[in-house]
């Protein structure tokens, strides 16, 4: 009969093994950073150009843009102002990072996002239901462009 590996050699191969999935998870992980921030995108887009960026960040870089020419900041080639929402990029994040599979500094700093998401939704809930102080910090936030929303006057004065 064929002799059966001693228990450190299964487990050396079994850490192998697991090292060697977290790093293609790490490599597959790294396709969704957004070339823009560098961080794991809240609110995934795909660009004209076929890369997923951060919405916010794509929007600024358009807006920094001279008309009509825009260029995609990847590839510097001319692209258009369309912007898909990536919802299976958001969920197959979600899923990584809740799961562990995903780890460190970009993945604190995509929970930390979420929370702050999390709590804008439940300000703003408050808001609508007719809170005045929660009212009030969603109109500073969207003068100050704070709290994760985009600085916008009208809005701020909506609040």
């Amino acid at each position: 009969p064929p002799k059966r590996a001693s228990s450190n050699e299964t487990q050396t191969e079994t850490q192998a093994v697991i090292k060697r999935y977290r790093q293609t998870i790490d490599e597959v992980a790294e396709e969704y950073v957004c070339p823009i921030t560098a961080e794991l995108p809240i609110d995934p887009v795909t660009a004209e150009d076929g890369r997923c960026y951060e919405r916010c960040a794509i929007e600024e870089w358009f807006a920094r843009q001279p008309q009509p020419q825009l260029k995609s900041p990847v590839t510097n080639e001319p692209m258009g102002k369309r912007l898909l929402p990536a919802v299976q990029v958001r969920n197959t994040l979600k899923r990584l990072v809740e799961s562990g599979a995903i780890s460190g500094s970009k993945a604190d700093a995509w929970k930390k996002a979420m929370a702050e998401e999390a709590e804008l939704a439940v300000l703003r809930q408050r808001a609508e239901g007719g809170d005045a102080k929660a009212m009030t910090k969603l109109g500073f936030g969207y003068r100050d462009g704070e709290q994760g929303l985009k600085k916008d006057a009208t809005q701020a004065f909506l609040w």
